[in-house]
């Protein structure tokens, strides 16, 4: 099927692939002290590196530095948070070993009797400093506590603590599986004066860090002190960081890697073809979204963003890009969250391509003469720079030119968070709860997304806020879907596809799995045969 789809896209369009983003050489070093797995040989028996492939040079080891999938792969290793989210959707505990609600607004928090990867004792106030700095410092991380109410919090003793949240909070236990939340030591923060990059990045995961070469690679050695007996099985982890999806596919046919994230979608048939290599794939809960921001003149009328959703053919396209990968958007989240609904999306973008209705909506809201748009994208991502320059081939005819502009992920992050930078932007949020709510929180005002649409309508975040509150599943669902539906007439965000996870794995590779909620992938139960 693939070998069929790329001669489909060579047929009906040129589309570009993007560059490999590079970087200046620095380096950086963690404090470790040897490793959970025998030195020089893991548990296994096999090599004692594992080898991994991502697509995003971190940049920083703050745990809550960057709300993004392929970060949350580099600093999940170091960092864990209190309760852990299994691909079914259920809660585990995590550093969190015992947990009761005193009643509604009150979570009692018991700790796991762990340390730090420097030897010293988890405690309450680690992690009441952890999740409190999000909200103090406005990191991206914010929407993963919203409702706490810090002023309340207790740090009962070492062991125990209370969180205190507004209201109900009834996907509170997921939200605190976010690897933004994970937990890091307040005591090697304060000595490293808040350096990630030099002695701050201490926490109770699997890895520590050993070694960050900026634009290349992180280096890990195991976590002597680790609470998981037997585990890391591998000793070593590498983790090459390349930002180009082709280029880490080309990396998977050559065996350049265990195990590498997200090669390109059109290359899984040659991936597989290759021997001592393999794929596989997960269905996850993120949509790529194009996102409208309603701040900006032309957007900021109701009726252009409107034209805009009769001026792009998301189905064709999707179609073309990803073939049978993943599927084209036909809810406001991705099929199996809590709250989608193909029926209400039907009702608002059923009606399809038609450039002709998008050019005369264009002209009664007052541009007879087209309007210029600019739209953001990540460079790393050709797939998603494929339906960027789809969407600029479709739009011309109703009228709007688009001018594409790609851009590492984290300069388009930044250049977003003005605000007034963009029009548009193709962008991925994940419902890493399996609720709608991930979403949601995330595009809140004052959230980590908010600024790619600015829709900060209030009547849209009470919807949010009595999903937010509602206890009871069903009636959750409801009001998850009157919050997506109201979004969705405002046409400030058009689903476009919902994502299937891939990654190529070495066939000596046991014990790994894609993880469905925030694609963190945990790696130390992998072992090298």
């Amino acid at each position: 099927m693939k070998k069929l789809l790329a001669a489909i896209l060579c047929g009906a369009m040129v589309l570009s692939l993007a560059a490999c983003g590079g970087g200046s050489e620095s380096t950086a070093s963690g404090t470790t002290s040897g490793g959970g797995a025998a030195s020089g040989e893991a548990a296994s028996g096999g090599s004692d590196t594992l080898r991994v492939i991502n697509q995003q040079d971190p940049g920083t080891f703050d745990p809550a530095g960057v709300d993004d999938q392929s970060y949350f792969q580099v600093v999940r290793q170091i960092y864990e948070p209190l309760f852990k989210l299994n691909n079914d959707g259920t809660v585990e505990n995590w550093l969190c070993e015992e947990y009761s609600y005193d009643d509604d607004t009150h979570l009692r928090v018991t700790l796991r009797d762990v340390q730090f990867s420097d030897g010293t004792p988890l405690t309450a106030e680690d992690v009441l400093w952890s999740l409190q700095r999000i909200r103090d410092e406005t990191l991206p991380a914010i929407s993963a506590i919203q409702g706490i109410n810090f002023e309340e919090c207790q740090v009962v003793d070492d062991k125990t603590l209370v969180i205190a949240t507004d209201g109900p909070q009834a996907t509170l236990l997921a939200r605190l599986a976010y690897p933004g939340t994970g937990i890091a030591s307040k005591a090697a923060h304060e000595a490293a004066g808040g350096d990630w990059l030099n002695g701050a990045a201490i926490g109770t995961g699997p890895y520590a860090l050993k070694e960050y070469v900026a634009g290349d690679r992180t280096e890990y050695v195991a976590n002597e002190n680790y609470w998981r007996e037997g585990e890391p099985k591998v000793p070593n982890l590498q983790m090459r960081h390349i930002t180009d999806d082709t280029t880490r596919s080309t990396e998977a046919k050559a065996l350049g890697a265990d195990i590498i994230y997200n090669i390109n979608s059109r290359e899984i048939e040659a991936v597989d073809a290759v021997e001592g290599v393999h794929t596989i794939e997960e269905l996850g809960t993120n949509t790529t979204y194009l996102m409208l921001n309603s701040k900006m003149a032309p957007l900021d009328d109701p009726a252009v963003r409107e034209a805009i959703t009769y001026a792009i053919n998301v189905q064709q396209t999707v179609d073309l890009i990803y073939g049978d990968f993943g599927s084209a958007g036909s809810g406001m989240v991705a099929p199996g969250v809590l709250g989608y609904d193909e029926t209400s999306f039907q009702e608002h973008y059923g009606h399809g391509y038609d450039p002709e209705t998008a050019k005369q909506m264009l002209a009664d809201a007052g541009y007879p003469d087209g309007i210029e748009l600019t739209m953001l994208t990540d460079i790393g991502d050709s797939t998603r720079n494929d339906i960027a320059e789809a969407f600029q081939a479709q739009m011309a005819p109703a009228g709007i030119t688009l001018n594409i502009v790609m851009l590492e992920n984290v300069v388009l992050y930044n250049r977003v968070a003005q605000g007034d930078q963009h029009h548009m932007v193709l962008y991925g949020l994940t419902c890493s709860d399996f609720e709608a709510d991930g979403l949601l929180n995330q595009i809140l005002p004052g959230s980590s997304n908010s600024k790619m649409t600015g829709f900060d309508d209030p009547h849209f975040v009470e919807l949010i806020n009595i999903g937010a509150s509602t206890m009871d599943r069903t009636e959750r669902e409801q009001a998850w879907k009157d919050a997506l539906n109201y979004l969705a007439e405002a046409d400030v965000m058009i689903p476009v596809w919902h994502k299937a996870l891939v990654a190529a794995v070495g066939d000596n590779v046991e014990g790994f799995e894609l993880c469905r909620d925030y694609e963190e992938h945990y790696l130390q139960g992998v072992s090298l045969s």
